[in-house]
C-alpha cells in the first residue's frame, strides 16, 4: 500500500508540475534553455575527456601494454638497441611479449595518380601482442615473407572498393609488389598519431648489416601482476643501461590530460553559473506563488510534501534540459572532432557511450536538486497565516538571490581572466622570434623510394639534383631539404664527444639533436651564419665529414672559444648558425648538429624529406612550377602536405588555439549568464520597489537619483563578485602557469581589462530596469498592490 501511495503521489506531482508549467511557460522555457546550453557544453567536453582519458584502449588487457625506451650517456633517452630487445625477449620474466615497430610512408604506384600512404613497419608479433583481430583475412604470421601487407579499412575501401576478393591481390608500394593478406576494422588505430595508418608491413631486423641497430619504438605486454617499477629494474639489469617503461595509455594521452581536465573544470563552472541563474528564476517564480503555496499549507500540506512537489518541478525541468543538452552535446562533439581531429588523440573512438549517458543523467538529477532544493526549502517555510492575512507575497529571498548573482559574477570573472591569460600567452607566442624568416616560404613533403636510392650516397645525390633543378624555377630564391621541418616536434637526441675532452665518469656526455639538411636549406629560411661556412656541394660522401652547430650548442659546450675547426666524433665543425626554435615556440633552442644528406647514408629515405622553397613573392603561386620541376627529375615522385612556412608555424600552436577558443567560448557563455542574472535581480528589485520609487518621485526626488539607486544596487553586486573573483583567479592563474607555457598569473593588465569589461556589460544590463524605474508614475505606484 505504501508503494502505491508513493506512486500516486509522484503521478500527482508530475501532473501538477505540468499544469504549473503551462501557466508560466516563458519563465520555464528560459530556464530550460539556459540549462540545456550549459549541459550540452558539459556533455561535449565530457565526451572528449571520456574518449581520450577514461575509455580503455581497444586492445586486449590494455593496462598491461607499455612502451619501452632506453637511456645511456651517448644516445640520451629514446630508441632501443635491438640487441637489447632480443635479450629482453630471451631473459625477461616481467615481459610476456615484445615487438618493435616504426612509422614510415610508402608510395602507392599502381594507381592512375601515384599517392603516398602512411605505413608502419612492425615485427610479426605486433597484432598478436595487441590482441587485434582483422575485419577480413588475417594478420602477420611468423613465417610470412616480407612482401605481405595488412590494409586499413579506409585504404581497402578506396583501393579495393571494399571487396573481399582484395585478399590475395597485389599492390605496388615503392614499385615493389606486396600481397594483401588482411584488412583491419574501421576503428582500429595503431599507433596513435595525427595521420591515420593505412598499411602495416612485416619487418625483420637486418642485424648482419647493422649490428648496432636501434629501433624507433618498442611495445611490450607485462605479465600479470608485474609492476612498472619491477619491469624497469629488471630490464635495466639485463641491458646494462637505463630503461624507461611507460604505460601505453599515457603515451597516447600525451600532453592532453591536464588541459582536458582544466576544460572540464571550466565548463563545470559554466554549469554552476547556469544553475545559479535558474535558481534565481525559480526564486522569483516561487515568490509569485507564495499565496498558492500558503493555501496548500493551510489546508494540510506538510512541509515535506511541499518540498517534494517543488523538487519534482525542478527535476522535471532539469530532465527536459538534459534531453536538450544531449542534442546540443552531440552536435558540439561532432563539431569539435571536425575542427580538431588532428589535435585530439583517439578521435575515432570518441562518441556517446554509457559513461557519457551516465554523466548526463547525473548532471541532470544533480542540477535539478542543486537549483531546486534551496528555493523549495525557503518557500516551504512560509507562514500561511501571515501571507493570507497580508494578501501579498511577503517573501522574496532577496539576500539569497543577490548572493547567487555575486557567485555568478565571481565565477564569470575567473573564466574571463583565464581566457584572457591564455590569449595573452598565445599572442606572445605568435610574436616570439622563431629564428627563421617564414614569409614567402613554401614547404612540402616528399617520400623517396628506398629501393631506388638504397646505395650509399645516392639519396643525397638525388636531393642535390632536385635542389639544383628547383633553383632554376622562375620566382625561386633558394631551395633546400631537411628531414623534418622546424616546429614539427622531431629531433633525434644523441651524444657526442669533443676531441681533447675525453668522457669523464659520472659526468654526462654532451648531447645534441641531429638534423639532416641540404646546402640550400639555410638560405631558403634565411637562417643566419654566425661564423665559419655553411655546408656546400663539396661536402660529399668522399670528403671529410663536416657539421654545423647552432649557437645554443656553442654556448653550452664551447664557452668563451670559437668552435669552428674543432673536431668531434660526429665530424669537424665548419660553421655556427643561428638558433631556431625547432621543437616548440615556447621552448628555447636546444643544442643542434646539422649534417649534410650527402654525407649520411643513415638518413633513411623511407622516412621522407621536407622541401623548403624560398620565393621572391607569393609562395602559393609556385606550387605548380615546383611540382613540375620535381617531376622532370622523377615523374613518379609523390609530393604532399603542401603549405607555407607561416602555416607550419600556425599549426604548431593548434593545441593552444583549440584550448583558447574553447575557454573563450565558455567565458562568453558565462558572461551572458552572469549579465542575465544581474538583469533579473535588478529588474525584480525594481518591480518590488515600484511603490517606493513612486513615493520618492512624489516627494520630489529627481530621476537621476532614482537612476543612481538602481545602478548602485547592480554595481554593488558586480563589485563584490569582482573582488571575490579576483581572489579566485590567483589560484587559477597558478594552475594555468603549470599547464601552459607563457601564461603569467600575476597579469595586472588582464585583471583590469576583465574587471572593466564585466563592469561595463553588467551595468549596461541594469540600464533598462533603471530606465523603467525612472518612468514610474507616482499616481499608479501609490496604488500598487
Amino acid at each position: 500500500m505504501k508503494t502505491t501511495h508513493w506512486a500516486d503521489t509522484v503521478r500527482f506531482d508530475v501532473r501538477f508540475a505540468l499544469r504549473t508549467a503551462c501557466k508560466s511557460p516563458g519563465v520555464l522555457l528560459a530556464a530550460a534553455g539556459t540549462l540545456a546550453v550549459a549541459m550540452g557544453a558539459n556533455t561535449a567536453i565530457f565526451s572528449i575527456v571520456s574518449g581520450v582519458l577514461f575509455r580503455p584502449l581497444p586492445f586486449a588487457d590494455p593496462d598491461r601494454l607499455v612502451l619501452l625506451n632506453e637511456t645511456d650517456s651517448r644516445f640520451g633517452a629514446g630508441a632501443v638497441v635491438y640487441r637489447d630487445l632480443l635479450e629482453w625477449r630471451k631473459q625477461s620474466r616481467a615481459i610476456e611479449e615484445i615487438a618493435a615497430y616504426g612509422n614510415t610512408s610508402r608510395q602507392l604506384l599502381d594507381v592512375a595518380d601515384p599517392e603516398r600512404i602512411q605505413a608502419v613497419w612492425a615485427e610479426r608479433g605486433l597484432f598478436h601482442l595487441l590482441g587485434a583481430a582483422p575485419l577480413i583475412g588475417r594478420t602477420f604470421r611468423a613465417d610470412d615473407p616480407p612482401e605481405v601487407v595488412v590494409l586499413s579499412a579506409a585504404l581497402w575501401r578506396g583501393r579495393c572498393g571494399g571487396e573481399a576478393r582484395c585478399i590475395g591481390s597485389k599492390i605496388a608500394l615503392d614499385g615493389q609488389p606486396f600481397t594483401v593478406i588482411g584488412v583491419m576494422p574501421e576503428a582500429f588505430q595503431f599507433p596513435y598519431r595525427a595521420s591515420l595508418t593505412e598499411a602495416w608491413i612485416p619487418w625483420t631486423a637486418p642485424l648482419a648489416a647493422f649490428p648496432r641497430l636501434r629501433v624507433d619504438f618498442t611495445l611490450a605486454r607485462l605479465k600479470r601482476g608485474v609492476t612498472i617499477d619491477a619491469a624497469r629494474r629488471e630490464l635495466a639489469v639485463i641491458a646494462g643501461r637505463g630503461a624507461m617503461v611507460t604505460p601505453l595509455a599515457e603515451v597516447v594521452e600525451g600532453r592532453t590530460r591536464a588541459p582536458l581536465i582544466a576544460l572540464l573544470g571550466a565548463v563545470g563552472l559554466v554549469l554552476f553559473i547556469a544553475c545559479a541563474n535558474v535558481a534565481n528564476l525559480l526564486l522569483a517564480h516561487a515568490a509569485r506563488r507564495t499565496h498558492e503555496i500558503a493555501v496548500r499549507a493551510a489546508i494540510g500540506a506538510s512541509r515535506g510534501r511541499l518540498i517534494q512537489q517543488l523538487l519534482t518541478e525542478s527535476l522535471m525541468l532539469s530532465l527536459v534540459s538534459g534531453l536538450g543538452g544531449l542534442f546540443i552535446g552531440t552536435a558540439g562533439t561532432k563539431l569539435l572532432l571536425t575542427l580538431a581531429s588532428s589535435t585530439i588523440p583517439r578521435a575515432l573512438e570518441i562518441g556517446l557511450d554509457w559513461r557519457v549517458f551516465s554523466f548526463l543523467a547525473m548532471a541532470s538529477v544533480g542540477t535539478g536538486i542543486a537549483f531546486g532544493l534551496l528555493p523549495a526549502i525557503l518557500v516551504s517555510r512560509i507562514s500561511p497565516h501571515m501571507v493570507l492575512r497580508a494578501a501579498s507575497p511577503g517573501w522574496s529571498a532577496r539576500r539569497l538571490r543577490e548572493s547567487l548573482v555575486v557567485a555568478e559574477v565571481a565565477l564569470c570573472f575567473v573564466l574571463l581572466v583565464s581566457s584572457g591569460l591564455l590569449l595573452r600567452a598565445f599572442l606572445r607566442l605568435q610574436s616570439t622570434p622563431s629564428g627563421l624568416v617564414a614569409e614567402n616560404v613554401l614547404t612540402l613533403r616528399l617520400t623517396v623510394s628506398a629501393s631506388d636510392y638504397a646505395a650509399p650516397g645516392s639519396y643525397g645525390r638525388y636531393l642535390q639534383e632536385l635542389e639544383e633543378r628547383l633553383r632554376q624555377v622562375p620566382g625561386v630564391r633558394a631551395a633546400g631539404f631537411i628531414q623534418y621541418l622546424p616546429l614539427q616536434n622531431w629531433g633525434w637526441n644523441a651524444g657526442f664527444t669533443i676531441a681533447g675532452q675525453p668522457p669523464q665518469p659520472g659526468i654526462e656526455a654532451p648531447q645534441a639533436e641531429l638534423r639532416y639538411v641540404s646546402p640550400g636549406y639555410f638560405e631558403a629560411l634565411r637562417i643566419p651564419l654566425r661564423r665559419g661556412r655553411l655546408l656546400g656541394a663539396g661536402d660529399t660522401k668522399d670528403s671529410p665529414r663536416a657539421i654545423l652547430i647552432n649557437e645554443a650548442l656553442g654556448r653550452k659546450y664551447f664557452p668563451n672559444e670559437d668552435p669552428v675547426g674543432r673536431m668531434t666524433d660526429r665530424g669537424m665543425i665548419v660553421g655556427v648558425v643561428g638558433d631556431v626554435r625547432t621543437s616548440r615556440l615556447d621552448r628555447p633552442a636546444a643544442p643542434e648538429i646539422y649534417y649534410a644528406f650527402a654525407q649520411n647514408w643513415s638518413a633513411t629515405a623511407d622516412a621522407g624529406v621536407s622541401l623548403v622553397v624560398g620565393a621572391r613573392s607569393r609562395p602559393e603561386a609556385l606550387v605548380g612550377a615546383v611540382r613540375d620541376a620535381i617531376h622532370q627529375v622523377n615523374r613518379l615522385q609523390v609530393v604532399y602536405d603542401v603549405k607555407t612556412m607561416q602555416r607550419v608555424i600556425a599549426n604548431s600552436l593548434a593545441d593552444m588555439r583549440l584550448y583558447l577558443w574553447l575557454a573563450t567560448l565558455f567565458a562568453g557563455l558565462a558572461v551572458l549568464l552572469a549579465v542575465s542574472g544581474v538583469y533579473g535581480v535588478v529588474s525584480y528589485a525594481v518591480t518590488a520597489r515600484t511603490r517606493e520609487f513612486g513615493i520618492r518621485l512624489a516627494l520630489g526626488a529627481r530621476e537621476g537619483q532614482i537612476l543612481n539607486l538602481v545602478l548602485g544596487h547592480g554595481a554593488g553586486l558586480v563589485l563584490i563578485g569582482t573582488i571575490l573573483g579576483a581572489a579566485g583567479t590567483l589560484a587559477v592563474g597558478r594552475l594555468l602557469e603549470s599547464l601552459v607555457s607563457g601564461v603569467t598569473a600575476a597579469d595586472a593588465a588582464t585583471l583590469a581589462a576583465v574587471a572593466a569589461l564585466l563592469a561595463a556589460v553588467a551595468i549596461a544590463a541594469c540600464l533598462f530596469p533603471a530606465r523603467r524605474a525612472m518612468q514610474v508614475d507616482p499616481n499608479v505606484a501609490l496604488k500598487y498592490e
